[in-house]
């Protein structure tokens, strides 16, 4: 066992990440364990326990139910790369979104994450010159209120 998975009964490992990304997903619709169920054709409860990592990980049926209740690729839930191959660099993306790390001694949420993400992005996208420092500097700190906030 490693560090991104819990062993849970039965032997079969669940990734931390699919858990996260479960959740996320669900409440970036605004759905209920209930509403989710109903439109994955399953039970509210087991979605529940495996938001929280406490059940086996789910068959590939059960996965692809969700990602279709949830409107997103299979590959939004898993840690599977949607490229053949293997691509020994990753994307700024890969590594801070979907990666195990802590921020202030937490796993940060994956809404931090995508904030986080997003600040860096508008660091990259800055031309910081002469007039533009100003209208950078007001965007960069938009996005870093976003991002404390979604550490909280």
């Amino acid at each position: 066992m490693n560090e991104n998975t819990a062993t849970v009964k039965g032997n079969r490992e669940i990734s931390r990440t699919f858990s996260q990304r479960l959740k996320h997903y669900r409440q970036v619709r605004n759905l209920t364990y209930k509403q989710l169920g109903e439109l994955a054709k399953m039970d509210a409860g087991y979605i529940n326990k495996l938001e929280k990592g406490i059940r086996r990980a789910p068959s590939y049926p059960i996965i692809k139910n969700l990602a279709q209740a949830l409107g997103v690729q299979i590959t939004d839930l898993v840690d599977i790369d949607p490229f053949e191959g293997d691509l020994s660099a990753k994307s700024i993306q890969e590594m801070l979104v979907y990666n195990e790390y802590l921020i202030r001694g937490k796993l940060p949420t994956m809404e931090a994450r995508e904030s986080l993400l997003a600040l860096i992005q508008t660091l990259l996208d800055s031309e910081w010159k002469g007039h533009s420092k100003h209208v950078d500097t007001i965007k960069i700190i938009s996005k870093v209120d976003v991002f404390l906030k979604a550490l909280n």
